[in-house]
């Protein structure tokens, strides 16, 4: 069974009743593979690391290495995650940026996600007490080298790009010292030749985003994204 790995934050996402995001498109194009995604509004690059790991190593229960295309828009530097081992109890709010991620079968704990736009108790303490903006350069770095070595070690097919050039920011990350050397053994190769799908969509798809002061992207440019980037991008690769 042929199958499709998907992940990132909003960008990627596949629930919204209003937009169809680049995986929804791309899908649509390979209608022999089943797809799964792992997109999910505001979560960071730990817990995209993550889910995809699990989900090919779910995948290859039922197929092949050479079965799997995965592609992952790596997400906001700036947002963080944490585990605890039973969640029910330590989340007690009620708003949807609260609630624990939960992914693999069965388990019994939960991801907690921060962000330094929410107000909530655990974000403004993450924020204040341990958030730097070159360690939160580092762990991106290193959440994309464990997610490659991996995909390389099992044969996976694959393909990466970042929902905006605030992922992989070119004056930051190749200068600092602490993370030259993380920097330099990321396999560039496998990234789309883009900065980032918004820059691509502001300055190549020739549409207006559909809020204006909104960075995301509409169904059009989506679309347009997959056709004129992804696709000449996974055939040049002869992934398809």
């Amino acid at each position: 069974m042929k199958t499709l790995i998907t992940s990132g934050c909003s960008f990627s996402e596949c629930k919204s009743p209003w937009i169809k995001t680049w995986p929804l498109h791309l899908s649509a194009e390979l209608p022999d593979y089943h797809h799964i995604s792992t997109g999910l509004s505001s979560q960071g690059n730990g817990l995209i690391s993550r889910q995809v790991i699990y989900q090919v190593t779910e995948s290859l229960k039922q197929t092949t290495a050479d079965n799997i295309l995965v592609g992952i828009m790596w997400s906001g530097p700036d947002r963080h995650d944490f585990f605890v081992d039973q969640y029910s109890t330590f989340f007690d709010s009620k708003e949807w940026n609260s609630k624990p991620v939960r992914f693999v079968k069965n388990s019994e704990g939960g991801w907690g996600i921060c962000n330094y736009q929410w107000n909530n108790q655990i974000s403004t303490a993450y924020y204040k007490q341990f958030h730097t903006y070159f360690g939160s350069l580092i762990y991106t770095l290193e959440h994309i080298l464990r997610t490659q070595w991996f995909l390389k070690s099992q044969g996976i097919k694959h393909f990466m790009t970042t929902y905006t050039s605030e992922v992989l920011p070119d004056d930051a990350v190749p200068v600092h010292y602490d993370m030259q050397h993380l920097y330099n053994l990321i396999d560039h190769s496998v990234f789309l030749p883009v900065t980032g799908e918004y820059e691509w969509c502001r300055d190549c798809s020739g549409l207006d985003f559909p809020v204006p002061g909104d960075n995301h992207p509409s169904t059009e440019q989506h679309k347009l994204f997959v056709e004129q980037v992804i696709l000449p991008f996974i055939k040049e690769r002869n992934y398809i």
